[in-house]
């Protein structure tokens, strides 16, 4: 708390800063034009004791300070991780964009609750783990988690699974690059989403590596999403029944997303629109 007194100028001049702060923030003045309700965007709140003013940092202070380290960091673990970024086809995605399809509402629901109270899953450690056919929606769902989040200046890293690995790998005999920071940074985010962590497509020293990060969050309460095509039981058989239940009880049983190929629809969408091109380029030629 700030403390004033009038025995020198200086605190003459706070004192009267200070209480046309505090009849801004405490009379009939139209708040809407001010982006803190509270300080009137003074940035301090003032109290009145008889004749005498105090004054306290104003919260929105203290999340100015929070949102900046936030961002800062943000832009750390992108610097560390190549694949850290949102994908360019899903910049700009939201809950809107992922329909309410047969096989996919389920996902949807845990996917918008994980958002609206991230802050309890966080402190728990809890994740997402989803799991489907290629084309469901998977990465699409879990990049518009991560945009929710990034609006409220949490920070998260998305990698594929694969690529992450390569990642690693090419540090290793590269001087300007270290592996340290980059595992450090896939440790240490808010929220870490691996995507295709497909069991048939790794070897040992990969899942070593992958699990390394994994365990760490698990143990360190930092939550993670995790992606993938295969299904519990192939799972279990290549990661090992103790990888995959510390995920089960960390993140709960795996969400099954389902229901239409929306890469092949896609697909369809663009050859039948392509066809009629055509046709209109026929018709104008005969």
């Amino acid at each position: 708390m700030y403390q004033s007194t009038t025995s020198n100028p200086v605190d003459k001049i706070k004192q009267i800063k200070w209480k046309q702060a505090w009849e801004l923030q405490n009379g009939n003045a139209d708040k809407t034009q001010f982006s803190c309700h509270i300080c009137c965007d003074k940035k301090i709140v003032v109290k009145k004791e008889g004749n005498k003013f105090t004054a306290d940092d104003c919260k929105c202070l203290e999340q100015k300070k929070l949102k900046e380290r936030k961002q800062k960091e943000q832009k750390k673990y992108e610097n560390s991780i190549k694949a850290a970024e949102i994908r360019e086809e899903f910049e700009g995605k939201t809950f809107d964009d992922f329909q309410w399809l047969k096989g996919k509402k389920e996902a949807k629901y845990a996917a918008m609750d994980y958002v609206d109270n991230f802050d309890f899953y966080q402190s728990k450690g809890i994740g997402l783990t989803f799991v489907g056919k290629c084309g469901r929606g998977k990465t699409l769902l879990s990049h518009i988690v991560s945009q929710e989040l990034l609006k409220k200046d949490h920070t998260v890293v998305n990698v594929v699974a694969k690529e992450f690995y390569d990642d690693i790998k090419a540090t290793y005999d590269d001087p300007d690059k270290k592996t340290s920071d980059l595992i450090t940074s896939a440790k240490e985010v808010d929220l870490l989403v691996i995507d295709n962590l497909n069991a048939q497509r790794f070897g040992f020293d990969e899942i070593d590596k992958l699990f390394i990060i994994i365990n760490h969050r698990i143990e360190n309460k930092k939550p993670t999403i995790i992606n993938s095509t295969c299904s519990l039981d192939s799972l279990e058989k290549k990661l090992a029944p103790d990888h995959v239940s510390r995920l089960i009880g960390k993140n709960g049983d795996p969400i099954q997303i389902s229901g239409i190929d929306m890469r092949k629809k896609h697909g369809e969408a663009i050859t039948k629109l392509r066809q009629q091109n055509i046709g209109k380029l026929k018709n104008k030629t005969i």
